[in-house]
């Protein structure tokens, strides 16, 4: 750390602030920002028992009450005998089982077709009724497993993970398993899914990392013949049944989303690829415009947690920055590392200003959509922390098309 902390001395005056955005963010800030850049999606809105939440190693643990807001990143874990029910701002659920682990990796609710929620269970079990998200972006309402992922359409469902260490305790088979209460969810394993409709469980099986990809392929999800023992209701889910039996999670949109009542949820999932064709053809520029409107907004908002949300869970991050005399130096972070200071950083800004002066994008594959490249030549204009600056950049983005959403897989600055 002291020789990383010596270069962001060094460095700190020479960046321009689509760097910071793309990189220094991470490493301008003190670990205690963390907590600033936090953004909540869900409150408690029923407690049993001890759950906590915890950031990360250098956080403070939380006990959970009633009323109190759960953020991005946060390890939300319930012990042996705690349960709770969280309302997520899209007025959706996720109840947690007693003994269960989970965090919510990505979360956008901003009344808009490119909503979208990724959550990811570690051990135990969650039921989860989705809100507008799952009725507008169904394609973005994504839960990840160690062993597989789930995929939703308009659904009321139970997702399980037995680790290794709980199968020995449950007798069970260590895996994901997802049992379907309404609607219907897709259980995937290495490409392979399988459709798991109400009243039904499907089953990926935990295999461990091994060269033969041959066994691989025969671990494929399947449809149990009959429910698991320990699917059991919960404390609360006399009032989840009820909630889901009334289907206010249908309603949601019509009452919650203001400007797109009155379209077609067809209507609002096309804009989830924004100018994608034109006469038949990929508009890769159309789609670099649409994104890189977004990222520009969230910068003049000074919306982190905008900015955060463009990008893919693997991005990775490169800025290459001047240095005194004439040379430059280059540095590579991840998105965990580059979200832990966003907000400090971009606080620290006024009288930011910028301009595109040229655009460029192409597609990886002639004729495909699915990979953009993006090259754009910025100048920007401001005060950091009271000091005038004013930079030449020029931004490279690698967008894929991930779940409907635009996002950026490679992010590079190169000072100018």
């Amino acid at each position: 750390m002291t020789s990383q902390n010596s270069r962001i001395g060094v460095y700190r005056n020479f960046v321009s602030l689509q760097t910071c955005i793309l990189l220094f963010f991470a490493l301008l800030g003190s670990a205690h920002a963390a907590s600033s850049v936090q953004q909540s999606y869900a409150k408690v809105l029923r407690l049993s028992g001890t759950v906590t939440a915890v950031l990360d190693e250098y956080s403070a643990l939380r006990r959970l009450k009633v009323g109190d807001s759960v953020f991005l990143g946060e390890r939300i874990q319930a012990d042996a005998s705690g349960e709770a029910v969280l309302q997520t701002t899209d007025l959706g659920y996720i109840a947690l089982r007693p003994g269960s682990v989970f965090l919510v990796e990505q979360f956008a609710a901003n009344k808009q077709a490119s909503d979208h929620i990724s959550i990811r269970i570690i051990q135990g079990g969650l039921r989860l009724l989705t809100g507008w998200i799952g009725k507008l972006n169904p394609k973005g309402y994504r839960v990840s497993t160690p062993m597989a992922t789930i995929g939703i359409r308009g659904t009321d469902h139970e997702p399980y993970v037995v680790t290794e260490e709980l199968a020995t305790s449950m007798a069970q088979s260590a895996g994901t398993y997802d049992k379907v209460n309404s609607g219907a969810t897709v259980l995937e394993v290495n490409n392979r899914s399988v459709g798991v409709d109400p009243g039904r469980v499907g089953f990926a099986r935990f295999v461990k990392p091994s060269k033969d990809r041959a066994l691989l392929t025969l671990m494929l999800p399947v449809i149990l013949e009959k429910v698991p023992e320990f699917f059991v209701p919960g404390r609360f889910d006399g009032e989840l049944d009820r909630i889901s039996a009334r289907d206010s999670v249908d309603a949601a949109p019509a009452n919650a989303l203001g400007e797109v009542a009155g379209q077609t949820v067809a209507d609002l999932q096309a804009q989830l690829i924004p100018a994608r064709l034109e006469n038949g053809q990929c508009n890769a520029r159309g789609v670099a415009k649409a994104w890189l409107d977004r990222l520009d907004g969230s910068l003049a908002r000074k919306d982190s947690a905008g900015v955060l949300s463009l990008l893919a869970a693997d991005v990775t991050i490169r800025s290459v920055v001047k240095i005194q005399p004439g040379g430059t130096t280059t540095i590579s972070v991840g998105r965990d590392e580059f979200a832990t200071s966003t907000k400090a950083t971009m606080d620290s800004l006024t009288d930011y200003g910028q301009s595109r002066q040229s655009v460029t994008a192409t597609t990886a594959r002639p004729g495909r959509c699915e990979v953009v490249l993006v090259k754009s030549l910025t100048v920007e204009h401001g005060r950091q922390n009271g000091k005038a600056f004013s930079f030449k950049s020029i931004e490279e983005y690698q967008l894929e098309l991930k779940d409907g959403i635009w996002l950026a897989t490679k992010a590079t600055t190169t000072q100018q």
